[in-house]
């Protein structure tokens, strides 16, 4: 939907919680217009890690009066905005606005609660221009300051410190990434949001939080406290997923560690594809993070071509987004696709994989004392799914330091990468962390360029191919495409959607584990973390569908390196665990796979 800035102007100021279904709909709307599609966490039952200090820097408010932030921040929760008042985004500083007039209006203590909005225009948004703006938005009894800085150098200072970018164009249009500050009544920033999470729901209860943290703390500065998250079951024990979401295990009427049992060699078994050759843990190889380093892209049955990288399955129990073009959103149903795609396991139709599996007496009895139906198609998706929701691999370093109050898990080269991870580098605008969990990614299809640039654009000779570690082969192309296959077309979404502004878009994966599923990007197209950042650096690959989201960082080398020193630190302690699992002989009184 679009809406103008007039319109988000007087929804901040008058309080509509939602948008006419009358507006034009050309733009998506940010979630923070809408109403939140789930319970926000309850006050109180998380906390907040300090991410840093909160910056100090002289303002120049619209009452024409000079001072200093930490003035204005000693004693209050602050949220903390930059904004321009001539901004036409409506998902930028409008959206600020809007949500930060609807927190007014939720929010209990007011008066231990004040709102910022910073304007880095320094030419246009005058004292009056701001003193007029903020009529708008100011609700009685609520405390809203709108500041600009004294001079362009104070400016420019303030900015870098708080990791904003701004760019301008034309000389009155910014470009700029929104971020809003939570910082606490000790100057503290506790959360960053961007547009992909900045809802007045969940804000207001992050600042009743720290409200209730204030009025429970000793004189003492903070600790922060570690979050209890529900324990889920693991290979049968109970194991903690810090850093995941809550969620209900996977379960059946009878025994759940059968089912997964039987999944997991139904995951191994080579004679579930059409000629016995090519089983699922084929391509997702558990001591490779559950897909395949070896490979740019996968190898089908009897060497068929496979256009896309293996994705990792681990932690694939907590999304809703599955294959690279998000074309499914249940396990039960995903194990389908690559079981029937000829290019992959290559099984005619379902019958023949059910029959397949039937002809096996030890799962048919297996299937028989789990299942009063047997062996269908909705039981072997069941098994399939049962297993991979075994696959949870969380309690990272980053986990222990995000939601856990461990100061000391992170080096500085990684508090530094996470700092650039929610800041300048704008990576957790797609790969979301939230207050008292991370998926580390959005769920959405996006295109970077990769799929623009390889179809479009990748005209080279001659290809580089990696026959072992350390060992490469270059060659002429134009040698071997005569008896070659030609190169498969790579649409993205597009080839699910068949809607022309998803073409070249694929979702975006977890980080978590990154540092073991190499190589990375839909088609394998970059080797290391570091390619990736330099990828993301240079702003991806121009093309008339790029994702609003790309743009150049500017990181320099050292910030580079603390981001991808951050994306190893995303690393689970369990992954071993999930692999011993995976790769344990069968139980003599399971199911054979002879």
């Amino acid at each position: 939907m679009f809406l103008c800035v007039s319109h988000a102007m007087a929804l901040a100021g008058h309080g509509h919680e939602t948008v006419s279904d009358d507006v034009p709909q050309t733009v998506v709307l940010a979630p923070g217009y809408r109403t939140l599609s789930y319970p926000a966490p309850q006050v109180g039952s998380y906390s907040l890690p300090s991410i840093s200090d909160a910056f100090d820097a002289p303002y120049l408010s619209s009452l024409g009066l000079e001072g200093r932030l930490h003035d204005l921040m000693d004693g209050k929760v602050t949220i903390l905005s930059f904004i321009y008042t001539k901004c036409e985004d409506v998902n930028g500083c409008p959206l600020a606005a809007f949500v930060m007039g609807q927190i007014q209006k939720k929010v209990k203590q007011t008066e231990s609660v004040q709102f910022i909005s910073y304007s880095f225009d320094i030419k246009n948004d005058t004292p009056k221009v701001l003193e007029n703006y903020a009529q708008s938005f100011r609700n009685e009894g609520a405390k809203w300051d709108f500041l600009t800085a004294p001079n362009s150098e104070r400016l420019e200072n303030l900015l870098k410190k708080y990791n904003q970018t701004v760019q301008i164009s034309d000389g009155e249009i910014y470009s700029h990434m929104l971020r809003v500050f939570l910082i606490d009544s000790k100057k503290r920033i506790r959360n960053i949001y961007s547009t992909a999470f900045l809802h007045a729901d969940t804000i207001t209860n992050d600042i009743e939080t720290l409200l209730k943290e204030d009025d429970t703390a000793p004189s003492a500065a903070v600790v922060r406290t570690p979050i209890l998250i529900e324990k889920i079951p693991f290979m049968g024990k109970n194991s903690p997923a810090i850093g995941l979401p809550h969620k209900q295990p996977y379960s059946s009427k009878k025994s759940l560690l059968e089912l997964e049992e039987l999944g997991r060699q139904l995951f191994f078994d080579r004679k579930l594809s059409h000629n016995g050759t090519l089983s699922c843990g084929m391509c997702h190889i558990p001591q490779q993070g559950f897909t395949s380093n070896e490979l740019s892209t996968a190898v089908g049955i009897e060497g068929r071509t496979v256009k896309r990288n293996t994705p990792t399955l681990l932690n694939v129990s907590y999304l809703s987004s599955l294959f690279h073009d998000s074309r499914e959103s249940k396990l039960e149903q995903q194990i389908w696709s690559p079981l029937l795609a000829h290019n992959e396991m290559g099984n005619p139709s379902i019958d023949f994989v059910v029959k397949s599996i039937e002809a096996n007496p030890s799962y048919e009895i297996a299937f028989g004392k789990i299942f009063e139906e047997g062996i269908t198609m909705r039981t072997i998706g069941q098994a399939f799914a049962a297993y991979q929701h075994t696959l949870v691999a969380a309690d990272s370093p980053a986990d222990r330091y995000l939601y856990a109050g461990a100061n000391d898990a992170l080096s500085e080269s990684e508090k530094n990468g996470y700092g650039i991870f929610i800041g300048k580098g704008r990576c957790s605008g797609c790969h979301l962390i939230e207050s008292n969990f991370a998926l580390f990614t959005d769920e959405l299809a996006h295109n970077t360029g990769v799929g623009y640039q390889k179809a479009m654009t990748n005209n080279d000779s001659f290809f580089t191919a990696k026959i072992a570690p350390e060992i490469d082969v270059s060659y002429d192309v134009n040698y071997v495409s005569p008896s070659a296959e030609p190169p498969p077309s790579d649409l993205g979404k597009y080839e699910i959607t068949e809607i022309p502004s998803d073409r070249w878009k694929f979702r975006t994966p977890t980080l978590r584990n990154i540092e073991l599923t190499a190589p990375y990007m839909h088609d394998g197209s970059f080797q290391t973390l570091s390619d990736v950042v330099r990828f993301y650096n240079q702003g991806g690959f121009n093309n008339p569908l790029l994702d609003s989201l790309i743009k150049p960082l500017s990181l320099t080398e050292t910030e580079e390196k603390d981001l991808v020193s951050f994306l190893r630190s995303l690393t689970s302690s369990q992954v071993n665990r999930v692999i011993d699992r995976a790769l344990q002989e069968f139980s003599p009184n399971s199911v054979s796979i002879d």
